[in-house]
């Protein structure tokens, strides 16, 4: 009777102990599946807003979503998830490229879990990186002039003319009339106009350059007989990407004999003045030599930067011309180029060049009406579709940004 009593007591035991690990073992099963449950949602959300193009509008900063059923797939009667989207600033909508922190919450059988990720803008180039000129408007040549663009070209409305032109371009993408000859193919356009205000992504990462400190050339505030770039910078403090910005307070701005490897961008000008010898490229690998929201005039450029002309040493120890060995001479002589893209909201002109030969970019060419008076020869700039500059990716395609990722409080 005392055996049976010990056996009965040991078995009680046995199953008492086995029920209790059975109960361990399932609640870590539940937990480890709801944990596997909220890294899915972080990747169901993140896909959904890079295919949302209005979702900073249409989600609420910090609010959480309702639960999502997913017990048919999980095959368990209590298995859910929601998430919530929160904007550093607080504002979902007011900049397109802010990063968020997005934060999934799940629950599956007995046990909870939420896991949070920081997304970041994919940095993909712009469609119109594909192309040499843009236009968001029309396309006007006129005065016998002739674009020729190595690169595709899109006009979102009308190619015009009031006398002669023509343009050499592999693909004209137009999707309005067409007044003057192409030489190439010739489709249907569907220019996208810009959703975000560019020349204000490179103010918020740039240095200012108050507009006092120009002088006058001209009548006008310049940038004149001067070196600009990251390890120089005559009008202040340096900026180490090399961007600048100017608010021309609804002035005009002249940009002359100068050598610059920066970006400029000027924001409230009435016209932006290119004149004269012109050594400028885009900081980096590839970029934006010129950004703004005023008229653009390209008139009497000439073709050759000279020292000993303009008593300015353009080639100093702090920016070396491309690489080459520097000096404290005043008798080198450099090309006049301009490499890298130009951009404006507004209209961009090309008059005559001093030498008659055609205005040479190498680059791209983006504004609203392009108005040529005289020829434009537009080189390939191939870099910007590997090394896309920060004013032109696209703000919608998301990524999870390195070493965000961690497991949270759930909501």
């Amino acid at each position: 009777m005392f055996t049976a009593l010990i056996v009965a007591g040991a078995v009680a035991t046995a199953i008492s102990l086995d029920t209790a690990r059975i109960k361990t073992l399932g609640a870590a099963t539940d937990r480890q599946s709801a944990i596997r449950l909220a890294e899915s949602e972080l990747h169901r959300v993140s896909v959904q807003l890079a295919e949302d193009p209005n979702w900073r509008d249409d989600l609420t900063n910090g609010q959480s979503s309702a639960w999502i059923d997913y017990a048919a797939i999980a095959g368990t009667a209590d298995a859910a998830a929601r998430y919530r989207v929160s904007d550093v600033d607080g504002d979902l909508a007011d900049d397109p490229f802010d990063e968020i922190e997005v934060v999934a919450h799940a629950r599956f059988g007995s046990a909870q879990a939420a896991v949070s990720v920081t997304l970041q803008t994919g940095f993909a180039p712009l469609d119109w990186l594909r192309y040499g000129v843009t236009t968001f408007d029309d396309l006007h040549c006129d005065s016998g002039a002739t674009l020729v663009s190595e690169r595709p070209v899109q006009v979102y409305d009308d190619c015009k003319t009031g006398s002669s032109g023509d343009l050499t371009t592999s693909t004209l993408e137009c999707s309005g009339a067409i007044q003057f000859p192409v030489r190439g193919d010739i489709s249907g356009g569907n220019v996208q106009r810009p959703t975000f205000d560019v020349v204000g992504r490179y103010q918020l990462a740039g240095t200012e350059i108050p507009l006092e400190s120009l002088s006058y050339y001209g009548g006008l505030r310049a940038v004149h007989a001067t070196v600009l770039s990251s390890n120089t910078n005559p009008y202040g403090p340096l900026d180490p990407e090399g961007i600048y910005w100017i608010d021309a307070q609804g002035q005009s701005v002249r940009i002359i004999n100068a050598r610059i490897v920066a970006t400029l961008a000027i924001r409230n000008a009435s016209r932006v003045y290119l004149n004269g010898a012109l050594s400028w490229e885009a900081p980096g690998e590839s970029g934006a030599i010129l950004v703004t929201d005023g008229e653009i005039e390209f008139d009497v450029i000439e073709s050759t930067l000279d020292e000993t002309t303009q008593g300015v040493n353009f080639n100093p120890p702090s920016t070396p011309y491309r690489g080459s060995d520097s000096n404290l001479a005043i008798s080198d002589r450099f090309p006049t180029e301009f490499r890298g893209i130009v951009y404006t909201s507004n209209n961009l002109l090309v008059r005559p060049t001093v030498s008659g030969e055609p205005l040479a970019i190498t680059g791209l060419v983006m504004c609203r009406d392009l108005r040529l008076y005289h020829s434009v020869f537009v080189s390939s700039y191939d870099e910007v579709l590997t090394d896309v500059p920060l004013g032109f990716t696209d703000p919608r395609p998301l990524r999870f940004k390195s070493g965000t990722f961690r497991r949270v409080d759930t909501l």
